[in-house]
């Protein structure tokens, strides 16, 4: 027996058709607004990313390492803007807070040339403590006084894990600008970059010194970064994709995060 369809049962069925159809594409549209919303073509990063990586990362922590589980259902609110020698941003530290109380701190590189999560610890940040910054401007100020010159404000420098600095700018009476200070702020000392005074062995020298040793070291790492700000992405990613989905990631260990010697 054949069921024939009248015309005024066709419109539903029609309707169902359709919707069935654009399920599968609105799922997609989902998906790529998510790729895109972590992507950052240029490099830099941004505050406001940082800021998330930073939120999730503070979660993967939590979930890893249990000493710092505490961290599971706590925030995190920007701290200082780092910057290298140049000028540019070099990272970004956060404190992560539980019950209004600092709990620790995250570090989240500023550009994608370098590792997402430099370091975590629990404790304060060295700029962010008063006995190093106040001893730190004193010995920009020792400085200055020898040159009858003023100390300008301090900025704060990021070059890799412990390293932290702060720079003052030394200026005449008319304002302008005629030396830096750079000070260790762990150390409470002033630091001088010259190659000159680098210890290094004599047979040595051509070796860290060699433009074409240090560019490719620097691309292997640039390589290194990029590929892991690309894992924390689609991770990231992944959190934000809508109820239907599924993952089968699991959290077993701490991700992206270089060990260093």
């Amino acid at each position: 027996m054949k069921i024939r369809l009248k015309g005024t049962n066709l419109l539903p069925v029609a309707l169902f058709l359709l919707i069935m159809l654009a399920v599968p594409v609105l799922g997609a549209q989902e998906e790529t607004l998510n790729e895109t919303k972590y992507a950052d073509t240029s490099g830099v990063i941004s505050v406001d990313k940082a800021e998330e990586v930073a939120a999730y990362s503070r979660k993967e922590i939590s979930g890893s390492i249990s000493d710092l589980s505490e961290w599971k259902d706590a925030t995190v609110e920007l701290s200082t803007i780092y910057y290298d020698f140049d000028g540019n941003r070099s990272a970004y530290s956060f404190n992560v807070m539980k019950n209004k109380q600092q709990a620790g701190y995250i570090f989240i590189s500023a550009t994608k040339d370098n590792y997402p999560v430099l370091e975590f610890s629990k404790g304060k940040i060295p700029n962010e403590i008063p006995e190093l910054t106040i001893r730190s401007k004193s010995l920009a100020k020792e400085r200055a006084d020898k040159e009858d010159l003023t100390v300008g404000e301090m900025k704060p420098l990021y070059l890799g894990p412990t390293f932290y600095y702060a720079e003052y700018t030394l200026t005449d009476t008319k304002g302008k600008a005629k030396e830096k200070v750079i000070v260790d702020l762990p150390f409470s000392t002033v630091v001088d970059f010259n190659k000159s005074n680098v210890s290094v062995p004599e047979d040595k020298k051509d070796y860290y010194f060699n433009d074409t040793s240090l560019q490719q070291q620097r691309e292997i790492r640039k390589q290194d970064a990029n590929a892991k700000w690309k894992s924390i992405e689609e991770r990231m990613t992944m959190e934000t994709i809508p109820a239907g989905y599924t993952s089968t990631r699991s959290i077993g260990y701490i991700y992206d995060v270089p060990n260093y010697p």
